[in-house]
């Protein structure tokens, strides 16, 4: 009975100790974030204002119609370590990419949203 309360007792006492877990958060490239998008207005805002505000685009794509969209990239990392009481650990990385694309037609703002990747 002794043996078993003491089995209860470690067991019970290393628990807390079994997993650890550290992350670590980084931007690797950083353009826009949601205050500078909240600024954007459908239909009032053009090109010169969004290359003031944003700077020049990744990538630029011109439609028959005479339509443009830019794009505007975010990247950042993040570094998971998860370890098991001394036994094993694991790193996992993921690096994730934000995409803001916005559409033009007739150098005004029509439309824009913003995709997310992870890798």
């Amino acid at each position: 009975m002794i043996k078993k309360l003491l089995f209860v007792a470690m067991c019970v006492s290393l628990a807390g100790c079994l997993v650890t877990v550290d992350s670590d958060s980084r931007s690797l490239q950083t353009v826009w974030n949601e205050g500078d998008v909240s600024r954007l207005q459908v239909g009032i805002s053009n090109q010169d204002w969004v290359r003031i505000s944003f700077g020049d685009p990744v990538t630029k794509l011109s439609y028959a119609d005479g339509s443009e969209i830019w794009k505007y990239r975010n990247r950042s990392e993040k570094d998971t370590e998860v370890g098991l009481f001394l036994i094993f650990s694991v790193d996992v990385e993921e690096e994730r990419t934000e995409t803001l694309s916005i559409e033009f037609t007739d150098d005004v703002v029509t439309n824009y949203w913003i995709e997310e990747d992870r890798f």
